[in-house]
């Protein structure tokens, strides 16, 4: 079986990584002990299918389906956050290959895509706190 957590915890390195950021993985995310500043990402996993090898594969498949929430002080700094963000995801280097690797042990993550994106949202949370969310699907393989 693919397992979910492991993909999560992978991913959300990634995107910390590729973005500069910190990434909270389904809350806001913790640094040195304190609440982060903004801009940041939070990661919600929200689904998908995970399924048993095929009779005659004995690789696992998963599709699984990820919330990248962007969260800043204005509009232009969530922008900003969220194409780092979509670029975390989905940028390709010259060679066509992924710019930055999910790095998960036995599970090849081989296909990414944006599923929607709601765009900028000021009116959901107090005054000084801007969103912007993504939902990304990922195909995963096991290669074990």
């Amino acid at each position: 079986m693919i397992d979910r957590g492991a993909v999560s915890a992978a991913l959300q390195v990634m995107i910390a990584r590729a973005t500069g950021r910190p990434c909270g993985l389904g809350k806001l995310p913790v640094v040195d002990g304190k609440p982060s500043t903004v801009p940041y990402t939070v990661l919600y996993p929200l689904g998908g299918q995970v399924g048993g090898a095929p009779l005659a594969d004995a690789s696992e498949d998963a599709v699984l389906v990820y919330q990248l929430t962007s969260v800043g002080g204005r509009a232009d700094q969530v922008e900003w956050m969220a194409d780092r963000g979509r670029r975390a995801v989905l940028e390709r280097t010259a060679s066509g290959a992924r710019r930055y690797l999910i790095d998960v042990p036995g599970v090849d993550v081989w296909g990414r895509e944006l599923d929607a994106d709601d765009g900028i949202d000021t009116g959901a949370f107090p005054e000084g706190v801007v969103t912007s969310s993504q939902r990304y699907r990922f195909s995963a393989t096991s290669n074990t």
